[in-house]
Parts: C-alpha cells; structure tokens; sequence
C-alpha cells in the first residue's frame, strides 16, 4: 500500500481520489475540513511547521497543488513546506505547475525545451517553485498546466453576464485540460520511472481560441451570443485577471505527454468535455 499525501486537497483532488488506482491510501492536506481521502488533514502548509515535520512518516509520494502566497514573486509556502518535511520519506513530489510561466509566445508552438519569460507575479511565483523542487534533490516530476475546467468549474457566471468576447478572428489561443484528464495523467505518474526528473507539458492537445471556447459553451446551454469587441476595448473593460490570460498566448506541445501516456486523454474534443461537465 502506497501512501500518497494530497498537497492543497482541493478541486483537482476530488477527481484523483476517484481514480481507479490500485494499492493508494490518500492523506489530504488542506486548511480546510474535507472528506475526499481515506485520510484527511486540516494543516496549513505555510505556517504549521511542527505539524508538517510529523507529516510524512513512511516512505511516501507527494502530489503538491498547494497555491504560493497571494504577492511576491517567490513561492514561500511551498520554502516552507519543503523546509519542514521529512525528504528521506518522500519517494517521489509531483508537483502541479502551470503553463504560464513561458510568458507570452503570440500562439507560438512552444515544448518544455522553450525558455520560461513568466511575465505575471503568478506565474513568476510558480517558476520559483520548479526551480525549488528541480533543487531540492527529491525524485521529482513537474507537470505544466494550462486552464482546467470541470464540473462545477466552468465559466458560467461570465455567461450569465455576457461578458464581450474577443472577436473570433482576430483572437489568440489558449490551453486546456478537462480535470478528470488532469487526474488520469496525475496517478499515472506515481511511481512511474518514466517521468522521473521530467517537466512535461499537460493538455488536451487541441489548442483552442478563447472566444470558440466560450461559444461552444453558449451553444451548449442554447443561450444567444454576446457581443463581440477588440483587444484595445477589452483592456479597458476586462478586470486585471482576465487581462493576464487574454494578453499572453501559446499552443502548448504534447508530443513528450503523448510518448510516456499515449491515449491517456479522454476529452481531446472540448465540446465533449463541456458537455460532460454541465450534464
């Protein structure tokens, strides 16, 4: 039996834990009250140092999805977490990064050979991290994450609001990965040799422009469209966070993703996962 510790139990988590995999005993840790794991921890990873030293026990894999501190461009939780645990425990710390820290690409092909430019906060705190566990002389595997979306995780408040897309030709692309796939590829890097020191871009594979993104959504709910505007009228009118994403674009390359997982992704047609997710 294998004891996986879920760091930052959260969204993602729900669908790990209901993975078939056999032999896992999953521990969450999270600052909340859950009851996804066979085991579940209410811990703050930045700050309950004499709890996280007692954490890991037994030889152990650890899947680490725990946000970095909201300012700063260093991930200090994720200092301290790694500052307080056992690593002759620690088998293996697959850690959930995110594609953004390649910067903008202007809908460049870029694969993990590409040099990361992260051109928010956000994402240069989560190229601190992969620098933090590339150094932490643990067994590691990084996994660069575009948009998830899911059950309970689409963007239907921006639907009820009509929120003006980007016209359709003159829009960027971006990344997704539906995250029951996400999920899949999670679990099916433990204790896999194959992705042993590996970075390794995640996604659908089926880069998409944002605004069809959203259309499918509206067709999907028969809802009519909005309106449609340019760049230079949404950076007026988008909030800073939607700004971040619709001002950096890149198609996301699979090919190392597909080599160790072939087939691995379900929903490679958006529109299924759309549809899986609002049914």
């Amino acid at each position: 039996m294998t004891r996986v510790y879920l760091i930052g139990n959260g969204y993602v988590c729900n669908y790990i834990t209901q993975m078939e995999v056999r032999d896992i005993e999953f521990v969450g840790v999270c600052r909340s009250e859950k009851m996804n794991c066979n085991i579940n921890l209410k811990l703050d990873v930045s700050c309950d140092n004499e709890k996280i030293m007692s954490l890991i026990e037994d030889s152990s894999v650890v899947v680490y999805l725990a946000p970095p501190q909201q300012n700063g461009s260093t991930d200090l939780v994720l200092r301290n977490f790694l500052k307080c645990i056992n690593k002759k425990k620690v088998d293996q710390i697959i850690y959930i990064s995110t594609s953004g820290v390649y910067g903008d690409k202007n809908d460049r092909l870029v694969d993990e050979n590409e040099p990361i430019s992260p051109k928010t906060d956000r994402a240069k705190r989560r190229a601190d991290a992969e620098e933090q566990i590339r150094s932490s002389d643990l067994d590691y595997t990084i996994l660069r994450v575009p948009g998830i979306y899911g059950k309970d995780r689409m963007p239907l408040k921006r639907i009820e609001e009509r929120l003006p897309l980007i016209k359709k030709e003159i829009c960027k692309h971006t990344n997704l990965i539906h995250a029951k796939d996400l999920a899949r590829i999670i679990t099916a890097c433990f204790h896999n040799k194959k992705t042993s020191k590996m970075t390794i871009n995640v996604s659908d594979g089926c880069a998409i422009k944002t605004t069809d993104y959203y259309l499918h959504i509206y067709d999907f709910l028969n809802k009519p469209y909005p309106d449609f505007i340019d760049y230079e009228a949404a950076n007026k009118s988008y909030d800073k966070k939607r700004l971040s994403f619709i001002n950096e674009s890149r198609i996301l390359d699979t090919s190392l993703m597909d080599t160790i997982f072939p087939n691995i992704i379900e929903f490679k047609d958006v529109r299924d996962g759309i549809k899986y997710s609002l049914t």
